[in-house]
């Protein structure tokens, strides 16, 4: 093993192994596979029918606050929370 600056300290190399494992993947430790997280959007590709804004007013909206500086995740954040738009690529 290499010391902090580089220098070789002496000490046994030992690897670390975990019962069940095979290989050195991530991922759960007594079964195979590394899970599936992720958010998962909605099939139907039309606006929800509570959102009663008009994609003109949402475009609107959207150049606006581009206009302000803001990143399109902040963008979107906004919409999402002060006016009810969950996607914005459904209304549009």
């Amino acid at each position: 093993l290499k010391g902090p600056f580089g220098a070789d300290c002496g000490a046994p190399r030992r690897e670390l192994r975990f019962p069940g494992k095979e290989g050195g993947a991530m991922g759960r430790m007594y079964g195979k596979g590394k899970g599936m997280s992720s958010s998962a959007l909605p099939y139907r590709r039309k606006p929800p029918a509570w959102v009663k804004m008009k994609p003109e007013d949402v475009c609107d909206h959207i150049c606006k606050l581009a206009k302000k500086g803001l990143a399109p995740s902040q963008i979107g954040v906004t919409l999402r929370d002060s006016f009810g738009i969950p996607q914005v690529g459904n209304v549009t």
